[in-house]
Order: structure tokens, then C-alpha cells, then sequence
């Protein structure tokens, strides 16, 4: 059960290492073990690999050259994203907007994704605030 909750929050690397070990702790024969070690050692790699990429974003970020490109592309992308959900809510009243390309529909799920993240780590933040403003 822990491990189904790990891989949930964290995503499946974790899981997978959690499974890895367990392996290499539990495993019936040497060779299982053996296989296992070098599961975890592959996992740790890419785990590492994953923690780079994201200081280097991180560091990227912190540039104010960064955020024109971002808004260049997000901009438009929430506006065409608007745009369809108006339609939906009124029922496809609204003239249709084009798909997408498939390049730029990989990057405006990207986009929104961080925008919804945020915007729900900054709501977290709020209601924690909060309550413990209201403990005071």
C-alpha cells in the first residue's frame, strides 16, 4: 500500500526504486539480487539525471530572459485554451479553433501544467497560511 502512495505523490522512479530494494533485500537467488543492485544503480542515475535537469531549469528561471519566451508561447496558448473552454460552456456557439500542431501542443500542455501546479502549491500555501493565522 505505501509504495502504491509513494509512486502516487512522487511519481513512478521512486516506486520502482522502492520495489528495486525490496527486491534486493527479499530476493531468492543471488542472481535476483544482483539484477536488483544494478536496477537501483540504473534508477539512482536517472533519478540524478532528473535533479540536474531541474536545478538547470531552476537556474534558467532566474533570468529575465527566460520568462519573454515563456510568455511569448503561454500567452496565446492559454488564449486558444480559453477559447475552447468558452465554447464548451456555451455549447460550441463559439466558432471552432484549430488544432494545435503537434509540437506546440507538447509544450502548452507543459505550460499549463506549471500554471496549474502553481497556482495550486500558491492556493496550499494560502489555506496553511491561514490556518495558522487563525491558530495565533
Amino acid at each position: 500500500m505505501w509504495t502504491a502512495i509513494i509512486r502516487w505523490i512522487t511519481g513512478d522512479l521512486v516506486g520502482q526504486l522502492a520495489d528495486a530494494y525490496k527486491t534486493a533485500r527479499e530476493g531468492e537467488t543471488e542472481d535476483k539480487r544482483i539484477a536488483a543492485t544494478v536496477q537501483i544503480k540504473s534508477i539512482e542515475a536517472a533519478m540524478a539525471s532528473r535533479a540536474e535537469s531541474a536545478s538547470v531549469i531552476k537556474e534558467g528561471m532566474q533570468h529575465k530572459a527566460f520568462w519573454i519566451p515563456w510568455l511569448i508561447v503561454s500567452v496565446p496558448a492559454s488564449m486558444w485554451a480559453g477559447w475552447g473552454y468558452m465554447d464548451s460552456l456555451f455549447n460550441g456557439a463559439l466558432p471552432d479553433v484549430a488544432a494545435l500542431p503537434p509540437q506546440l501542443k507538447e509544450y502548452a500542455d507543459i505550460v499549463f501544467a506549471n500554471i496549474f501546479y502553481t497556482g495550486a502549491g500558491m492556493g496550499a500555501a494560502q489555506t496553511i497560511s491561514a490556518a495558522l493565522r487563525a491558530r495565533k
